[in-house]
């Protein structure tokens, strides 16, 4: 691997010294090129003794003018095109290093601030023991590396936590991917691999796919960073409620289900069409469970048929009633009919639903005028949050609702 160094040169006491330190920190480097940041005074002060010193010998090097020594901006963009320069020359920014030693501050400022921008691998700063005047004592000269790639790969995974806890998992991902490109460290590759593999369970399950997610979820149970982020009690119960679905196409934790995923529309990505899309779907779905509970669905090639209900179950006084939504000799009852069946069983949802005029009035007109469905209105987060309220109060009715909304809420990492 080549590697190129790029030095800010300042002046010291005498030109010599900061010489001195410069071909020290050449020296433990070994680099293929170097390129020296000087300004007019450096280069008359500094520069002759770096050019005269056996260091040099056989080396490739470069130098660059700084008309301003205290413009850090300018600095910055000087230094950002050079290193662009040394890359496009076939440097890899891991194999750049850049030391900030001397010079003035903002030689030193704008020359980090390029390394960092351009993810160059290694920043480093001379340092020893200080005599009079606070100047470092040649011969005592000791670099202290700092890796800049490090800092940013960490700050990449902690922006990936943060996109996780809003439930934006490929934005998360996409952080993720870009941190492990950047350090190779074993430790961290780990932990960013266990993070990957459960932005990848909570996508599939946000997505619906729940045999893929369980299984996915299933295999992280015993992994140690469950308890680094403070995630295994919530886990755990994630896992109870995933292995109900995905077995049982009716249960409650699918209805609970349905409104966190609501929820998370709504409450944290603001698309509040897609939420109350949902919240209607979670009231087809109540109605669902409801019927089949009560054994009204035909059961066919391993399959509860919902839009087969077998008349032949419910008292013959209302059969006639709802004989005429038969269709192509299936008994086909859209969301309002299925409720009105369920208060004519004396099923308390199916009251509760017929009694809450404005949801089902509101409920069916939004379905069909959203862009969604049939219409071109969007819907306004009042209307959610009216939405969500009546269909919160329509299913609170269920036994420790609480809990079962507890076993299905998404985790939260804390660090």
């Amino acid at each position: 691997m080549k590697k190129a160094m790029i030095i800010s040169v300042g002046t010291g006491k005498s030109g010599k010294d900061i010489a001195g330190a410069i071909c020290i920190s050449i020296k433990q480097q070994h680099p293929d090129y170097v390129l020296f940041l000087k300004t007019k005074e450096s280069d008359t002060k500094t520069m002759p003794y770096i050019r005269s010193d056996s260091i040099l010998e056989g080396m490739r090097f470069g130098e660059l003018n700084i008309p301003d020594p205290n413009d850090v901006e300018d600095i910055s963009l000087r230094c950002q095109e050079a290193i662009r320069e040394l890359v496009k020359s076939g440097y890899e920014p891991a194999d750049i290093v850049a030391d900030f030693t001397s010079g003035t501050k903002a030689m030193s400022a704008g020359l980090t601030i390029a390394a960092i921008n351009n993810k160059v691998g290694t920043l480093i700063y001379i340092t020893g023991e200080r005599g009079k005047g606070g100047r470092v004592i040649s011969g005592t000269e000791r670099p202290i590396p700092i890796q800049p790639n490090k800092i940013i790969a960490e700050s990449l995974v902690e922006e990936a936590i943060a996109l996780f806890n809003k439930y934006q998992y490929d934005a998360s991902l996409d952080s993720l991917g870009k941190a492990k490109g950047m350090l190779k460290s074993p430790s961290f590759l780990e932990r960013v691999d266990f993070l990957e593999r459960l932005c990848k369970v909570y996508r599939n399950w946000d997505r619906f796919n729940l045999a893929q997610g369980f299984k996915s979820l299933k295999e992280l149970k015993k992994n140690k960073y469950l308890n680094t982020f403070h995630i295994k009690g919530v886990v755990e119960k994630n896992l109870q409620a995933l292995c109900r679905e995905k077995d049982n196409q009716f249960c409650e934790e699918r209805i609970a289900d349905l409104l966190e995923n609501a929820r998370r529309r709504g409450n944290i990505e603001k698309k509040f069409d897609d939420a109350v899309a949902r919240l209607y779907r979670l009231c087809e779905y109540i109605a669902q469970f409801h019927l089949h509970k009560k054994g009204l669905y035909v059961f066919k090639d391993k399959e509860w048929d919902t839009s087969n209900v077998d008349l032949s179950t419910i008292p013959a006084s209302l059969q006639e009633k709802y004989s005429k939504y038969k269709e192509d000799g299936k008994v086909k009852l859209p969301l309002y009919a299925s409720y009105q069946l369920l208060s004519d069983l004396g099923e308390g949802v199916g009251k509760r639903f017929l009694d809450d005029k404005e949801l089902s009035k509101k409920l069916l007109g939004l379905r069909n005028n959203s862009i969604l469905a049939h219409g071109f209105n969007p819907i306004s987060e009042k209307t959610y949050k009216d939405m969500l309220g009546h269909v919160e109060a329509l299913i609170k009715s269920h036994d420790n609702f609480e809990g079962l909304s507890r076993k299905v809420r998404f985790p939260v990492l804390k660090t």
